[in-house]
């Protein structure tokens, strides 16, 4: 029972602090606001695979 319960605070633990990154990198992303600064983003996206940068892809298809 105890394996349990700390692998459920584990994995809450987890999904708490992959929440709070998402949402400081989305800040950052949105700190990305003049064409000038998307224009310097997109370029710096475009030096990557699809998948690493899926995740910012898809906070920048939410803003």
């Amino acid at each position: 029972m105890e394996t349990t319960t700390r692998r459920v605070r584990t994995a809450i633990s987890g999904h708490i602090q992959a929440r709070r990154a998402r949402r400081q990198l989305a800040r950052e992303i949105g700190a990305y606001r003049t064409p000038a600064e998307r224009l310097e983003l997109d370029l710096i996206l475009g030096r990557h695979t699809e998948e690493e940068i899926a995740e910012i892809d898809a906070i920048l298809r939410h803003t």
